[in-house]
């Protein structure tokens, strides 16, 4: 049997809208970097319990700039969709605050990333701008 060598993307969160621009403190329980394997996702829930989707641990808030990395247990993987989202209220009520895409977009539309076995991709920037957020998937 192949077993298959991690892999990890890492990048900032970038809140280009300043710090001051943060939803109040219980408007935003959690923030996290997630990626789907599919666009749009259709079963978030299931699609995590399942291992089609990836997700960094809480990350820190009202902050301008927040690293993560993301961890891909299962790789080589096409991610068409990753996200910063945050959580507003129940374990189901979540938030896209930015989309990892081209900046010659303004509709922010995702751009896939392939993540191939044992790598480690640099530089995934995810840009936030909590006065204009992105069109919601879900």
């Amino acid at each position: 049997m192949n077993k298959s060598v991690e892999s990890f993307i890492k990048g900032n969160v970038l809140v280009i809208s300043g710090r001051k621009s943060w939803p109040l403190a219980d408007s935003i329980l959690e923030l996290r970097v997630v990626g789907f394997k599919k666009f749009p996702p259709t079963d978030i829930i299931g699609e995590i319990l399942s291992g089609e989707a990836y997700f960094t641990d809480t990350l820190p808030r009202f902050i301008d700039t927040i690293p993560y990395v993301l961890k891909i247990d299962k790789p080589p993987v096409d991610l068409s969709y990753l996200v910063c989202a945050y959580r507003y209220g129940t374990i189901m009520e979540w938030r896209v605050a930015g989309v990892y895409s081209d900046d010659t977009t303004y509709e922010r539309t995702p751009k896939k990333l392939f993540v191939p076995s044992g790598k480690t991709i640099s530089g995934v920037d995810i840009k936030v701008d909590f006065r204009n957020l992105p069109k919601q998937p879900f």
